[in-house]
């Protein structure tokens, strides 16, 4: 009607498009069939590329770190070296941007993203709207367009409402396109439980399931500020060569966390790793204490507890502790081989009883080998997370791991 084509040229349109299909079609049809898992599953994990970037001299870092130049050769604690790292990380790639709510100018909520705003600048450092849909699909979008994007989701349980966003869309692209496109990126959350003063579901949420089952993305959790600076390189490198999805799960109540025993002992601060410090192999649990009579198996929370509840008792000759660090894909053959010669095996899990990692992990065990001795678990209550002092009576405790090892070690 309005003269924009004629009905021969529709038709003609038409022809060509249907051609292009056919050809399209016939030349797919050539191609070999997916005969096996692994040629299925061979796009979930894209290949590896060469890092084509070098960690900072003395020069840049002194350049980088010049805000912060009197307390930056002093141990810090966990969110203070999440920050240090950003800002290495910013330097070093520069095609990473970290958005999410609050970031720029104020820093974040606990501060983590500190300076990031006044040093990079608003094109690399961006405040973005309330809504996780939102972060999220930027974060698709730039990783399309060859950025590396590191959102921030400001507390695990806000992410719920934009798990699709992760599940449906993200992680699915390398597999639906067959590795031709990718959502490469770091998502930065702050979650987990034990937040004292700011507490309640919303803020103080211990359930990360929705990751577990996704089959590509990679979920880490670091437990100090240590291996948070590793950790963190690590997840940008992964993200970077092998265009993975990247789940940095911090847990809020060790950001500040200065003293493991007694007020004053800066037992849980650590100093930040050189720029050449080699990397933890993926997958590969930490250790603390050689003993073989009993290990601890656990995460996050757990493992500053677990730390606790050992030093007070004096069994660091007795028992040993990993903290898994790499929780989603769970490498059970590293973590046997960190167990060592023990049978005996306590998982502390801050996470919920029911559909918490340490189902899936007790279960890899029991496949891996029939001679455990014996295997327990202690975890959260299947409840969310009340405010105040009575969210302590849902999730375990220092105490639920002291009382264990006296009962079983006789102390």
């Amino acid at each position: 009607e309005r003269g924009l084509c004629s009905g021969s040229q529709l038709s003609e349109k038409a022809q060509c498009w249907l051609q292009r299909i056919q050809r399209v079609g016939a030349e797919a049809s050539t191609r070999p069939r997916l005969e096996c898992a692994e040629s299925v599953m061979a796009s979930i994990v894209p290949k590896t590329l060469a890092d084509d970037t070098q960690p900072l001299t003395s020069t840049q870092q002194q350049a980088v770190f010049a805000f912060d130049k009197r307390n930056f050769k002093k141990p810090q604690p966990l969110g203070k070296m999440i920050n240090w790292a950003l800002h290495e990380i910013l330097a070093r790639y520069q095609n990473t941007v970290v958005f999410g709510e609050d970031v720029g100018k104020k820093g974040g909520v606990y501060h983590v993203t500190h300076h990031l705003f006044d040093h990079f600048g608003a094109n690399r450092v961006v405040n973005t709207l309330l809504d996780e849909q939102s972060i999220l699909g930027l974060a698709m979008g730039m990783a399309q367009q060859g950025f590396l994007p590191i959102p921030e989701i400001q507390f695990l349980a806000y992410v719920h409402n934009a798990e699709d966003q992760i599940r449906g869309e993200a992680a699915t692209l390398p597999f639906f396109s067959n590795g031709q496109y990718h959502n490469g990126m770091v998502i930065r959350i702050a979650g987990l439980a034990y937040q004292k003063g700011f507490g309640g579901h919303f803020h103080n949420d211990n359930s990360f399931a929705v990751f577990r089952d996704i089959p590509g993305v990679i979920v880490m959790c670091p437990s100090n500020g240590h291996d948070a600076v590793l950790m963190m390189r690590q997840a940008v490198q992964l993200a970077h060569c092998q265009k993975r999805l990247v789940i940095f799960l911090e847990p809020i109540a060790l950001y500040m966390t200065r003293d493991l025993l007694e007020e004053g002992d800066q037992g849980w601060l650590h100093e930040f790793p050189s720029a050449d410090a080699p990397l933890p192999a993926l997958g590969e649990p930490s250790r603390y204490g050689d003993g073989d009579e009993l290990v601890i198996i656990t995460y996050g929370n757990g493992y500053y507890l677990s730390r606790q509840a050992c030093s007070e008792l004096g069994l660091e000759e007795r028992i040993r502790i990993l903290d898994l660090r790499y929780l989603v894909p769970l490498d059970i053959e590293k973590v046997v081989d960190a167990i060592g010669p023990a049978n005996h095996i306590l998982v502390v899990d801050e996470c919920r009883n029911r559909g918490s990692l340490s189902e899936e992990l007790i279960t890899a065990l029991y496949e891996h080998s029939r001679d455990w001795q014996r295997v327990d678990r202690i975890t959260a209550k299947d409840s969310f997370i009340p405010l105040g002092s009575a969210a302590y009576k849902v999730l375990p405790g220092k105490e639920d791991i002291r009382q264990y090892l006296q009962e079983h070690l006789g102390q």
